[in-house]
C-alpha cells in the first residue's frame, strides 16, 4: 500500500478537475436506495463516510437526516468538500485509525475506498477500526467495484485486452464477494451481506477510448440493473453488516 500514491493522485485530479465526481446521478441512486434498504437510517444518527473524496457521496447522505462526517486521505478532496459543505463535517485522516471515539458512530460508510487497499490485512485493519468506532447495533456500508464483473474487468483488469492504467491509482484492485465478506466476518459483523448492484453510470472516465465507449457501457449498465443477473454481474458490491448489540 503506497498511501503517498493516493494524495497524489487524487489532489492532482481535484487541482485539474476542481473535484472527484465522476459517477452518474442513476448510479447515486442506486447506491442511496442500496443503502436506505440495509441501513434503515434514522433522522440525527451519526454517520462517518471514510475515503469521502470531495463529497459526492457524502453531500447526497444528507437526504437522510444524518450527522455526516466526511474522511478522506487526500488534503485537496477534503478542502474541495469544505467548499460545498452546508450541514455537513469533513476532516483529513488516514482511515486505517479513523481517529473517531469509540462505540460513537450508528453509521459507517466506506465510498469505494476499500478496493484502494491491496492487502487483505489492512482492508480488516479498517474494518477493525470502524467496527470499534460504531456503537452496539451499528451498521457498516460499503461499495467497491466486482472481480466477477463482465464490464469491470475489460476495463480494470490487468490480463483484460482492453485494460487501462488511465484514472486509476496503483494500488486499486478488484474484490470478491468472498474476500469482504470473510473480512467482515473477522472484524467481529454480524447479518453480513455481499451482493452485486447494476446501473452504475459513469459520467467522466479517463481515457480517450473509454470515453468513446461510454455511452455503450452506460447502457449496458442500465440493463444489468434490471436484470437478475447483478446480483452475480454487478459492476459494484454493496457490502453491509451489524455491529452485535449488547447482551
Amino acid at each position: 500500500m503506497k498511501p503517498e500514491a493516493e494524495v497524489k493522485f487524487f489532489d492532482g485530479f481535484v487541482e485539474e478537475h476542481g473535484e472527484y465526481d465522476v459517477l452518474g446521478e442513476g448510479a447515486y441512486r442506486r447506491l442511496l436506495s442500496r443503502f436506505q434498504k440495509l441501513c434503515q437510517p434514522r433522522p440525527g444518527e451519526k454517520c462517518a463516510d471514510c475515503g469521502c473524496g470531495t463529497g459526492a457521496f457524502t453531500r447526497r447522505l444528507l437526504q437522510f437526516d444524518l450527522e455526516v462526517l466526511g474522511i478522506d486521505i487526500s488534503p485537496g478532496s477534503i478542502r474541495a468538500a469544505q467548499a460545498q459543505a452546508t450541514r455537513e463535517t469533513y476532516q483529513v485522516g488516514d482511515i486505517t485509525e479513523l481517529a473517531v471515539p469509540e462505540q460513537t458512530l450508528d453509521i459507517v460508510v466506506f465510498s469505494g475506498v476499500l478496493h484502494h487497499f491491496p492487502e487483505p490485512r489492512l482492508r480488516s485493519r479498517i474494518l477493525s477500526a470502524a467496527f470499534r468506532a460504531l456503537k452496539p447495533g451499528g451498521r457498516v456500508f460499503a461499495f467497491d467495484p466486482s472481480a466477477r464483473s463482465p464490464s469491470m474487468w475489460l476495463y480494470r483488469s490487468p490480463g483484460s485486452p482492453l485494460y487501462s492504467q488511465a484514472g486509476k491509482t496503483d494500488n486499486e484492485v478488484l474484490l470478491t464477494r468472498a474476500q469482504l465478506g470473510c473480512e467482515l466476518q473477522q472484524a467481529g459483523f454480524e447479518a453480513i451481506s455481499v451482493r452485486g448492484t447494476g446501473g452504475i453510470t459513469y459520467r467522466y472516465v479517463e481515457g480517450r477510448v473509454a470515453r468513446r465507449l461510454l455511452p455503450l457501457y452506460n447502457a449496458y449498465e442500465i440493463v444489468l440493473g434490471m436484470s437478475a443477473l447483478e446480483r452475480w454481474w454487478g459492476t459494484f458490491l454493496i457490502s453491509f453488516g451489524v455491529k452485535p448489540s449488547c447482551r
